[in-house]
């Protein structure tokens, strides 16, 4: 499958580059907007080649990982009854963190990003607590650490979400997101020459 589809790509850019260079000879021997037209298809069949190259690349890279594998144990994590101003001071200006598990008692309650922070008014800061204003647990997407990373990252992409809490038994484990997955697939491109 993986040695099929990159033959495909193979083939899909060499077609892509074909279009690409007719197109540019069309405009400039009279074939006016025409040859810009088939340039610019030449050049959307490049760009789809090329993803569909790296996503197997991606895929096959992930193969046989296991969330636990790449997931990041030493989350951030913030107690839901400080408040919003707390927060961005204290936390989020000084880590440079993007996102923040909320924990009360031990137990992960729910998840706050900038984007959580950014429904709340400038000047009602100080009298929100981040309790009131994190996605709860309940509207989280959550994988356990035996999940496979492919299927992790499909949850991600089928939900446009950058970070999925990792949770067993109740208790977080650690925290799976998109960096960690560019992170593991550098490591992985610069160990196998594809850097």
């Amino acid at each position: 499958m993986e040695r099929a589809t990159r033959w495909a790509s193979y083939v899909g850019q060499a077609v892509a580059f074909l279009f690409i260079l007719v197109g540019i000879w069309q405009f400039f021997h009279g074939g006016g907007f025409g040859g810009l037209w088939t340039a610019f298809i030449g050049w959307f069949l490049l760009d789809a080649a090329r993803g569909s190259y790296a996503q197997t690349e991606i895929m096959s890279a992930l193969r046989g990982r296991r969330v636990a594998d790449l997931m990041e144990r030493d989350c951030a994590t913030v107690e839901g009854h400080i408040s919003v101003q707390d927060f961005v001071e204290q936390y989020l200006l000084h880590t440079g963190r993007r996102c923040f598990i909320v924990v009360q008692g031990g137990y992960l309650v729910g998840l706050i990003t900038p984007a959580d922070v950014r429904t709340v008014e400038r000047d009602r800061w100080a009298q929100t607590s981040i309790q009131s204003v994190m996605r709860p647990l309940r509207e989280l997407r959550t994988v356990s650490p035996d999940t496979p990373a492919t299927d992790a990252l499909e949850v991600m992409s089928r939900n446009d979400i950058n970070q999925l809490p990792v949770v067993s038994n109740g208790h977080l484990e650690g925290l799976f997101s998109r960096a960690q997955i560019v992170n593991f697939l550098r490591a992985h491109s610069e160990l196998h020459g594809r850097a």
